[in-house]
């Protein structure tokens, strides 16, 4: 046992001296006083020297004693004092965290809180990636990942999940107010729709039927993007209908910019999970991260 533990000799001899006998020292640790006898005489023993004169009636420090317990206090003290400055240091977020995100959400979401904890914890440093495909976060020293979609196998990997990106469909409310709004998907036959591409290949709306089952659509259209942002400005300027994530057309939306259509009709939500590498201990740098990024989301 160390010295300095919570029932090392040094403790022990200091608590004898504050409470002034073996039997109170003993209650304060949770002790017996024979054990603190024990203690303080391998003490003594192992100094060479006397600490305590004892009576049946009184115990006192010896002189050898007092400039014992004068350098104990002092050592006690300073070990208390750096100990204390560690944890704090422990506690508080510093170094660096290597962020992956996915391009558009982690730009306009998830990044703008990562700065605000920069700005908040000034020994904390970022390192953002943004990519959408599965990364080995051991490989790559990754601490933390953003991803949307379904999960695969995350083994070594804890996930927490954030929320869901729920798809709206959307059109200006300059394009509404001249082309009507449909009512019904056969409707949207009528309409300028604008759909997605992934690698080249169209993308089908998921559509709940009055049955509430699910079936692909592929969306009859004359434009096609490849990007939400492409599809956000075609439908801000009036081009036709398009499917977007809430999230990113929330402004929009609260501003009276743009108006959802068929509300409850479109299906294809997706999870949104935060993934980092299990560990018995999660660094303060990275539990920061993680509770703003809940929070945010």
């Amino acid at each position: 046992m160390s010295n300095l533990e919570p029932h090392g000799p040094i403790r022990v001899f200091l608590a004898v001296c504050q409470a002034g006998s073996f039997a109170k020292a003993a209650d304060g640790l949770a002790l017996t006083p024979s054990a603190i006898a024990k203690t303080i005489a391998r003490l003594e023993a192992r100094l060479q020297v006397r600490l305590f004169d004892r009576t049946t009636r009184r115990l006192s420090l010896t002189r050898e004693g007092q400039t014992y317990q004068e350098a104990c206090q002092r050592a006690t003290s300073d070990i208390d004092r750096v100990e204390a400055s560690l944890a704090q240091a422990a506690s508080m977020p510093s170094g660096t965290l290597r962020v992956s995100l996915p391009p558009l959400f982690g730009t306009q979401v998830i990044a703008p809180v990562l700065y605000g904890l920069g700005e908040r914890y000034p020994a904390l440093a970022f390192d953002i990636s943004l990519d959408i495909e599965r990364v080995d976060l051991l490989a790559r020293g990754i601490d933390l990942a953003v991803r949307i979609g379904e999960l695969p196998d995350v083994t070594g990997l804890t996930a927490r999940r954030l929320g869901m990106q729920e798809l709206v469909m959307c059109a200006s409310t300059g394009y509404v107010e001249q082309h009507g709004e449909p009512a019904t998907r056969d409707a949207l036959g009528a309409h300028a729709l604008i759909a997605t591409a992934h690698r080249g290949q169209p993308v089908p709306w998921q559509w709940i039927d009055d049955e509430g089952r699910i079936e692909s659509w592929s969306p009859p259209s004359r434009l096609r993007t490849d990007s939400s942002m492409l599809t956000l400005a075609a439908v801000r300027a009036g081009h036709g209908i398009g499917l977007l994530p809430r999230w990113l057309v929330a402004d929009d939306l609260a501003a009276g910019r743009l108006r959802t259509l068929l509300d409850g009709r479109i299906a294809g939500h997706l999870p949104i999970h935060a993934l980092w590498l299990t560990a018995p201990v999660m660094l303060p740098r990275l539990r920061v991260a993680i509770d703003a990024i809940v929070e945010a989301v």
